[in-house]
């Protein structure tokens, strides 16, 4: 599964929402590019509403308009949108989900900011290690 922080909108979501969205099996839409993953699957059910005052979008962020369907926000995304966002794929998992081809399936499943911040260390380190072995150097 794609490792996932809630928010920065999860409130906005009902309890059933929130538990459909970790819960559910999810499969990448043919309407999707270098912008946005749209997925296809359950609807997640808002509380307040999809729409917010814009705001800053970060890569990997999962916006929820309207519809309930969940899109995962990619390299060539808008750098600000107006729908709740309620997760966000943390930084190691963005390369692999870039590689899942429509009508793949994909799953979420919810990790801690200390647990996104020790798989990045860790990712960190398995780089500097391909780097030291290719003889690469950063000075």
């Amino acid at each position: 599964p794609l490792r996932v922080i809630l928010g920065p909108q999860d409130d906005r979501f009902t309890p059933r929402g929130i538990e459909t969205f970790l819960g559910s099996e999810y499969k990448v839409s043919a309407q999707s590019d270098r912008m946005g993953y749209r997925l296809e699957g359950p609807k997640i059910e808002h509380r307040k509403g999809a729409d917010i005052i814009s705001e800053g979008i970060a890569r990997g962020a999962i916006q929820v308009p309207g519809d309930g369907l969940p899109i995962i926000l990619l390299w060539d995304a808008q750098v600000s949108g107006g729908y709740t966002k309620i997760a966000n794929v943390i930084t190691p998992d963005q390369d692999s989900l870039a590689q899942t081809m429509p009508g793949e399936a994909l799953r979420f499943q919810e990790v801690s900011l200390e647990e996104a911040h020790q798989a990045l260390r860790r990712e960190r380190k398995k780089m500097e290690e391909v780097q030291r072995v290719l003889g690469f150097r950063t000075d």
